[in-house]
């Protein structure tokens, strides 16, 4: 299913934060993620909060580069800890997150790692559009054509085998 993805870019008009821009995150209408301030990637932060919460068993596969991005061992802005430790792969109990601060094309190439296509669509000076589709999410009408087929195929072999006793 292709989602939507709007970032709106404000300005906060609240007594302590009056004047910071803020970032939010919408999908298909829905508010999902937000941050404020600057001096940062503040897309990028909205977007990686928004895989951290919702693609938790897909980042598990992946090792994390905490270090500097010339190590290409991992994926930068990807952060795994356990007894607050950082550590390169997921074991049991370890916590996983994204820093989305450290910019948004690092955010992107992590979606698409764990199989999400991110595509812009439109940008403005208030904000971007982009669709996001699942590639790994279950097609359950191909899935279901896959297995009627294999299912007649196993039915011929059968056929086949009780004429040839």
């Amino acid at each position: 299913m292709q989602k939507t993805l709007v970032f709106k870019w404000t300005v906060s008009r609240g007594r302590d934060t009056y004047g910071y821009n803020i970032c939010s995150l919408w999908i298909n209408g829905q508010k999902v993620a937000s941050c404020n301030g600057g001096g940062y990637d503040m897309q990028g932060t909205c977007f990686g909060d928004y895989i951290e919460k919702n693609y938790q068993e897909r980042l598990q596969k992946l090792n994390a580069n905490y270090g500097s991005n010339d190590k290409r061992k991992g994926f930068y802005g990807l952060v795994i800890s356990k007894n607050h430790k950082r550590i390169n792969k997921y074991k049991s109990g370890a916590i996983i997150q994204l820093d989305g601060a450290c910019g948004f094309d690092s955010m992107r190439q992590i979606a698409e790692k764990i199989g999400l296509k991110l595509e812009y669509i439109h940008g403005s000076k208030s904000g971007n559009i982009y669709t996001l589709e699942d590639l790994k999410k279950w097609n359950l009408h191909a899935d279901l054509t896959k297995i009627i087929l294999l299912y007649f195929q196993i039915l011929t072999v059968f056929q086949k085998m009780l004429f040839i006793y």
